[in-house]
């Protein structure tokens, strides 16, 4: 391969520049400069390899920024699993399974849960699985009926949404087992209307967080590492979001770094990569497959696992098959007949993916010590200016699309003649603030 390219001759940047020039046949060269003014990023359509960090850096190697695999790019395929009834939700289990489902995640608001029942016949050996629930009595439940089997479970208490307090009492309930109960939930800022490195910034402070709080009870920085793990939301920016994935990875483990692990496997952030409904549409729902099949295919760049919601989840009218069997089988499709899952790190070697990584990352580094010098989001005054931030980034994002500055295929523009009549259940606020809906703002939008 090496031999191959060698026979060609290297162009310099400003040979780049005069072609460019020469193609744009007497057009501005700043037609291919871009400032995005809600992410506040300036970018071009093109890089040369002049420009960029790059250092021929190997997957698997630190600073992590294209990933810990070293032989793959295997992901899990996650399916969500909604409790009411313990037998239908046991049996919607085992019919994921046999659909190509490796990753289960059980929710459930139920107070009491027979866990025997959602989990019969499931062999969780070969599988992961992960248990969004309400408290410590779920987690103790679970704990017992997995016994050696802990390795492939993960919890996702989230402190931000449900207490501060329940971080002493999973120390406490785990004991000496180590595996993953605290998710940072960085898909539920992303809904919010965050920009990429607000999501960042957001994730690893409260991962630092996180980290601080277990080694205080008295684990080393690779026990406590391995009790932490990612929730992360996709939009639909596709370059942006591969970028992300990768910033992510690198400045976690900076933050890791600080604190001499011993062992490389701790510098992992293990994400689990979750396409929400920002952009997702009730009214035309059939540009959804569009939209979740680019997240996904952004999301396979860095991620552990993934799980594609369906895009009706939040509808009045719940979930449709339809809706169910789209989010199950676009990363499946990805993987079995595009081969993502072949290649190690797939972006690997963009020239512009590397300096949106920079630049994010740069972003996300400088946000995130400005709310460490507010004092961290666990008090106060620093997460009353977090949520100032955000609000102010939800607004603009608002307003960008009533104003057709963020063009929503059949929201607000070309919409499609026959038009679905289903409507949005009102969705949970997180830090207080309600998720962005931009099929819903589209009602007084720009046609």
């Amino acid at each position: 391969m090496n031999s191959f390219f060698s026979t060609f001759d290297k162009s310099s940047l400003s040979q780049w520049k005069d072609q460019i020039i020469q193609d744009l046949k007497g057009k501005e060269h700043s037609v291919l400069e871009f400032h995005d003014p809600i992410e506040e990023l300036d970018y071009k359509a093109y890089y040369h390899q002049d420009e960029t960090a790059s250092k021929n850096e190997a997957p698997g190697n630190f600073p992590y920024t294209r990933g810990l695999k070293t032989s793959d790019n295997n992901w899990m395929n996650g399916a969500l699993i909604e409790i009411t009834d313990e037998s239908n939700a046991n049996k919607e289990a085992l019919a994921l399974l046999m659909k190509g489902a490796d990753l289960l995640v059980f929710k459930t608001k139920k107070t009491d849960c027979d866990w025997n029942k959602v989990l019969s016949e499931i062999k969780l050996e070969y599988i992961k699985a992960q248990f969004d629930v309400p408290s410590i009595k779920h987690y103790t439940a679970i704990k017992e009926i997995v016994g050696n089997q802990l390795n492939t479970v993960s919890f996702n208490f989230d402190p931000m949404a449900i207490g501060l307090e329940i971080i002493n009492e999973l120390i406490e309930a785990s004991g000496s087992q180590q595996h993953p109960v605290l998710v940072v939930n960085g898909f539920g800022v992303q809904q919010l209307g965050a920009t990429s490195w607000q999501e960042i910034a957001f994730s690893i402070n409260i991962g630092h967080e996180y980290l601080l709080k277990l080694m205080e009870s008295g684990l080393s920085i690779d026990e406590a590492s391995g009790m932490v793990h990612f929730h992360i939301g996709v939009g639909s920016n596709y370059f942006y979001e591969i970028a992300k994935f990768r910033a992510l990875r690198q400045l976690w483990s900076k933050v890791i770094d600080a604190y001499n692990p011993e062992h490389s496997c701790t510098y992992n952030c293990n994400i689990t990569a979750v396409i929400g409904h920002t952009n997702k549409s009730l009214r035309d729902p059939h540009t959804n497959l569009l939209r979740q099949t680019t997240e996904t295919m952004s999301a396979s760049n860095g991620a552990d696992s993934i799980l594609v919601l369906p895009y009706d989840l939040y509808s009045i009218s719940g979930a449709s098959e339809l809706s169910k069997r789209m989010a199950l089988n676009i990363s499946l499709i990805l993987k079995e007949e595009s081969y993502l899952d072949k290649v190690i790190d797939p972006a690997g070697g963009s020239y512009s993916v590397e300096a949106l990584t920079k630049l994010i990352g740069e972003k996300a580094w400088s946000y995130f010590q400005l709310i460490e010098s507010n004092g961290g989001l666990f008090i106060e005054s620093g997460l009353y200016a977090f949520v100032n931030d955000i609000n102010l980034k939800r607004q603009e994002r608002i307003e960008a699309f009533q104003a057709g500055k963020i063009i929503g295929i059949g929201m607000n523009k070309y919409h499609s003649p026959v038009l679905q009549k289903t409507e949005w259940a009102k969705r949970s606020s997180y830090l207080g603030i309600e998720p962005i809906s931009f099929d819903m703002e589209s009602k007084n939008s720009v046609v």
